[in-house]
């Protein structure tokens, strides 16, 4: 029953509410050279109130024809991540052991950038879209207004994590000694590097048996609450303009992660019951037949990235495998590799005459090819 409710909550969450107007789209028209600047002016201008950002999008890039069957629309959130998340706008932070991603405490941009990305999270659950962002659970727990724990900071940076478990196992007496802590913590803002207090006068006051656990809660507030505050108020103001509602207090965080950037667990044995064939190519195709062999002998590693490389993620929608569409085109020159129309889930296959053939040219298109293409 609880499960049933559930799915009522995530259908109810992603249908647009508000009073019945004429047009029954969101619609955006960007300049590919001024893709960030043109969303946030089109978000800017729904002045009748957030209901118009929960209508489904249609999105134009200007000077180009064609019509918005969603291909388009999966561009528009490719494009705009990929810009937004670029490491020369320092805008976050990404851990190297856990690969999630967070704030940084200092940055480029102004936080109508970060409001802008929240609006984006929050469009994507409104449109099925998967959002290529790899926030940790802590931020959805954030975002449900549930408190942060060391399991979570573990979640997000777990060396850092086991050096805080470390000092609240140790309990031998020279601990003062051993440890040489206050209450405080260095930063680096942009090469300089200065010390922050974790409670009034920290830099002066060590860190004792007695007060160890003190020190662990207020370095992980601070890394995940006190320092990032304004970044992160701004950017669940944009999330919450467009996706907040009743229903959204029913969600728990992993469900909310999972329905802006999907799931990973999903059997890929499914892939192939989802798949749709173009131009002479189906299910019995000797070229077919050879394609889902030599993608069967993939470890699990080179099927996630045959995955990113189809459809721009390794992830799948929360409502599973089977609300997403693969098409397998037939295309006739057997010199060229493999090309993926990102946007549309379209793989441009050669039959191939051999699985040696096949088997090297699919892997050289999966490990050589960055980004995405148009059909």
């Amino acid at each position: 029953m609880l499960q049933t409710v559930r799915k009522f909550a995530i259908s109810q969450l992603m249908m647009a509410s508000g009073p019945v107007e004429i047009n029954p789209y969101f619609e955006i028209c960007v300049r590919r050279d001024n893709l960030v600047e043109d969303t946030l002016l089109a978000i800017r201008k729904c002045e009748s109130g957030p209901h118009v950002l929960k209508k489904p999008l249609k999105v134009t890039f200007k000077g180009e024809e064609g019509f918005d069957a969603g291909g388009v629309k999966k561009e528009l959130f490719l494009l705009l991540m990929k810009e937004l998340l670029n490491p020369t706008y320092g805008m976050f932070t990404m851990d190297p052991e856990s690969r999630f991603i967070w704030f940084s405490e200092f940055n480029f941009e102004g936080n109508s950038t970060y409001e802008l990305i929240g609006v984006i999270c929050g469009l994507a659950i409104y449109n099925s879209i998967i959002v290529d962002i790899n926030f940790p659970p802590a931020l959805y727990k954030k975002l449900l207004g549930q408190p942060v724990t060391m399991n979570d900071f573990a979640k997000l940076s777990p060396t850092r994590a086991e050096s805080l478990r470390q000092i609240l196992n140790y309990s031998d007496s020279d601990f003062e000694e051993a440890m040489c802590l206050t209450f405080s913590v260095t930063r680096d803002r942009f090469g300089e590097v200065d010390e922050v207090n974790l409670i009034p006068n920290g830099s002066e006051t060590p860190v004792t048996l007695e007060n160890k656990q003190q020190y662990v809660d207020s370095y992980i507030d601070y890394y995940l609450n006190t320092c990032i505050q304004h970044q992160f108020k701004a950017f669940a103001q944009g999330f919450m303009f467009v996706a907040g509602s009743r229903v959204f207090e029913m969600f728990h965080p992993n469900e909310l992660m999972h329905m802006v950037s999907g799931m990973h667990d999903f059997n890929f044995d499914d892939l192939k019951s989802i798949t749709e064939y173009l131009n002479g190519y189906a299910v019995d195709h000797p070229t077919i037949t050879i394609f889902w062999k030599v993608f069967n002998k993939m470890d699990l590693a080179l099927k996630k990235k045959f995955l990113v490389f189809l459809t721009g993620s390794d992830r799948i929608p929360i409502h599973g495998i089977h609300s997403i569409k693969i098409t397998i085109n037939k295309v006739m020159d057997t010199a060229r590799l493999p090309v993926a129309h990102t946007c549309f889930n379209v793989l441009d296959l050669p039959p191939y005459a051999t699985e040696e053939e096949m088997e090297n040219k699919l892997l050289n298109a999966i490990n050589n090819t960055e980004g995405f293409g148009l059909v």
